[in-house]
């Protein structure tokens, strides 16, 4: 079985439930399966790659301020243009973050999962025999 962290969505909140970046605090369970230094800079560079695509101060309030008046047709439209950005880079990096030497020697994997409208990111590790 795989044992889990869970790093938790902080900073802006995307309609649909992405976060413009997520807890970089080094947890006490992730101890023997990274380095704290491995770990800052796999994580570090996720939250890069998300605040990057972040869209700009104004696409972000005007799908959160609209939403009432446009039955929330104006978070659908900055979703589906500029929040599926931001994912995808998300998407992109936690990829290549996976196939870092750091994870492959160390059987960790990065997840990013969405539930009720919110994010996190998983961390885990098979555990080895």
């Amino acid at each position: 079985a795989a044992r889990v962290v869970r790093l938790q969505g902080i900073g802006m909140w995307a309609p649909g439930g992405l976060y413009s970046s997520y807890d970089s605090k080094y947890q006490p369970e992730m101890e023997n399966w990274l380095s704290e230094n491995d770990f800052q800079k796999l994580i570090s560079s996720i939250n890069t790659a998300i605040i990057m695509r972040w869209p700009c101060v104004p696409c972000y309030c005007f799908s959160t301020v609209c939403c009432p008046f446009t039955l929330g047709l104006s978070t659908l439209l900055v979703r589906c243009l500029c929040f599926s950005d931001a994912e995808m880079a998300a998407q992109e990096t936690i990829h290549r973050v996976n196939e870092s030497q750091a994870c492959r020697d160390s059987g960790v994997t990065f997840k990013l999962v969405y539930s009720r409208c919110r994010s996190w990111i998983e961390v885990s590790r098979e555990q080895r025999r």
